[in-house]
This record gives C-alpha cells, structure tokens and sequence, in this order.
C-alpha cells in the first residue's frame, strides 16, 4: 500500500467547516431492529447516502468576532514563553477552550521571518486584529535566525515517531510476497538483538530491513471491506551475507522475532513542524478501526487507525472530531412504536499524522471521554463544541 508523505502544509487561518449535521433521525419499524439496520452508513459525499433525517452543515468559511472572542478561555491571558517540548495542542490550550480553532486563530505576522513556525523561546501573545482577537508570535530579534532552534512540532513526534518509521499497512498479496525468516542460527524459537538468522526470498541490493509480523486485519467500519493489514514492527535485520538462504544480524529488536516473520523495506517518514493542523475542507466520515498496542479503549496523546485515507483525500494535519456514535433506541411512549436514532455526540478531536490510499494513523489531542473501535472520526460540525 502506498504512504503519502507528510508534506509542508501552510497554516490556513479560514479553512470551511463542512459536515453533517447530527439531527434526531427516526426510522419506522418493528421492536428488536438492528442498529445497522437503523442506520444507514454514513458517506459524505452525497446527499442522498445522508442518514435519514440528516442534513448537511453549512458551510462555514470563519468564526465571526464574537465567536473568536468566546474560543478564549480568558482574552486578558498572560503571554506564553514557548518552550523546549512544547506542541502546537499545548499552546493551544493554554489559550483556547477548543484546540480545533488554532489554524483559524492563528495570525502570520507578515512582519516575521516564517510566521507560520514556532520556536522555543518565541513569545505568544493575545493581539486584536480589527475586532477580531487574534494569537500571534512577537517579533523576533533578527540576529536569531543564524540559529534557530527546533521549531514546535504540531504533534509530540516521541509519540508518533514508531508509527512514522516502522508502522506499515500492507495488503496480503505484500506479505506473502516479502521475504521471510526461515531459521536462527542458534534453532531457538525466538531472536532478538544481536542473533543471526537465515532468510529466504532476498532478491534485491538492499542492505538493511524491517521485521514484521501480520497483524490485525483492518476493515471499512462500515462495509467490512478488507483495507489491509497492519505490519507489527519487531526489529531491524542487516544482510551480512547474500544467497538462498541470506544471513542477516538482528538489531534494536522491540518484540521476539519468529521463524516466518517478514522482512519489509523500512521507511521513514517525513513528519516535521512544517506539518501544520487544518481543518478539513469538506466532509471527512471516518470511523476508528483498530487502537494499536491499547486492549480496548485510548485517551489523550494515543494513537488510532481510520478506515479513510489519501483516497478519500485525507492529508496529514487533518484536524477531526472524534464523536460516539448515537444509539438507536425504541420510542416505547408514542402511538407508532418508531425506532429512534439519537443525536452522535462529540468526545474529543484528533489529528492525522500518516495517510495510506484507504486508512489513516490520527493522534487523539483531546478526549473527555474514552474513545473506542467504532467511534466516529469526522471534519468538525458547525455547532458541535465539546
């Protein structure tokens, strides 16, 4: 499966809300209906596969000046001194009641050197722009540009940095066809750091591989299409010796390496502070699908894989609503024993850090609830506020 690479994205500060918005939607029928049953699936690009009940948002091309005014948790705040380990989410929050606004809060001061960066150091004040309160850097003494630190990444990169380097999602056909780890030398049923094995399957000059095993299958949530499969990284391998089988040596091994797991290309990924949150320009439905390395529920500053990716023009630094899906309930009370759907609810908001062509990796930023498989990942709605 093909990875689209986190390429520089400007800090768009009018970027349209678009999406769904969730009214009661109420579904005639029999006592004991399935909720599937009862909700149609949610694709957003025609009205028509709308749920029942359901209309499109407005489209939203910026908050007016009262409701800038009101993201502000306190409009006579004290400027941020940013530092070292700081993130776009935490400076967002020291100033704002919902991190989703930054892009469109955010002001690039003409005036500065790359308005959109932000190093530590810098500080970050509350200014008016017009009516309209704005963030914004101060401005710089120029004799620090000889040696800028670091600039602030949108997302902790230590979080990401696994999912970035080693994390895959590769189709069947990719990992039967993926050279495998035949035996060690050693005839243990496992290998780790500095152990030899034997590979069979190399047929290319590279020198230097990921190890992986098959993980979970991943699934459209909502038609159960088969998207690919995650790639558990478990080590890197270096060919010391080529022939069938090859010898390789086993380095910075993070899980026990079998006989029959894959040896993959490795491939970095791009991410750096030039990627910058964007509230999506039309609607993204998504739903999560798989928690890596979590049993049954994350939180802040926790990873999740979504079923919409570069196909459905995803892009890293997609800023989403992660919301629980309403429960279809019987109306018990009224004269037609209806079926009822209640409303979805927001619980927190994610950013996408890595696209494929059909699934995508987001980094929860904010939850006030736990988020589950099957939650909603969607462009923020007009009204919806946590």
């Amino acid at each position: 499966m093909r990875s689209t690479k986190g390429l520089p994205l400007a800090l768009a500060p009018a970027l349209a809300l678009a999406g769904l918005v969730p009214f009661t939607a109420i579904l005639s029928g029999c006592a004991g209906i399935d909720e599937d049953d009862a909700i149609n699936p949610r694709e957003p690009y025609a009205a028509e596969a709308l749920p029942l009940g359901a209309e499109r948002g407005p489209v939203k091309r910026t908050l007016t000046a009262e409701e800038t005014r009101d993201q502000f948790r306190d409009l006579a705040a004290e400027d941020y001194v940013v530092k070292k380990g700081d993130t776009l989410w935490s400076i967002a929050n020291h100033f704002l009641k919902d991190p989703y606004y930054w892009p469109e809060i955010w002001y690039g001061n003409q005036e500065i050197e790359n308005p959109h960066r932000i190093y530590p150091g810098d500080r970050i004040t509350i200014m008016f722009v017009g009516d309209r309160p704005r963030l914004a850097v101060g401005l710089r003494p120029h004799i620090r540009y000889e040696s800028l630190p670091p600039a602030v990444s949108a997302v902790p990169l230590e979080l990401v940095r696994p999912f970035l380097s080693y994390d895959q999602v590769l189709d069947q056909s990719d990992f039967e066809a993926a050279p495998y780890i035949l035996a060690n030398r050693e005839g243990a049923l496992h290998a780790s750091t500095g152990d030899t094995v034997y590979a069979r399957g190399i047929e290319d000059q590279r020198k230097r591989f990921a190890v992986v095993s098959q993980g979970k299958a991943l699934r459209d949530g909502r038609t159960d299409e088969l998207l690919g499969y995650r790639a558990i990284f478990k080590g890197e391998a270096n060919l010391v010796e080529a022939g069938d089988p090859a010898t390789l040596t086993l380095a910075d091994t993070v899980r026990e390496i079998e006989e029959g797991n894959r040896l993959v290309e490795m491939t970095p990924e791009a991410f750096t502070s030039d990627v910058t949150p964007q509230i999506p320009a039309f609607p993204i439905d998504a739903r999560i699908i798989l928690l890596p390395d979590a049993i049954t529920q994350i939180g802040n500053q926790q990873v999740a894989i979504i079923d919409r990716g570069a196909d459905n023009g995803v892009s890293p630094g997609d800023l989403l609503q992660i919301s629980k899906r309403g429960r279809v309930v019987e109306d018990r009370f009224g004269p037609d024993e209806a079926v009822v759907r209640l409303p979805d609810y927001p619980i927190g908001s994610a950013m996408v850090f890595r696209v494929y062509d059909r699934v995508s990796y987001a980094l929860v930023i904010k939850a006030t609830k736990p988020i589950h498989a099957g939650d909603l990942a969607q462009t923020p709605v007009q009204g919806d506020t946590l």
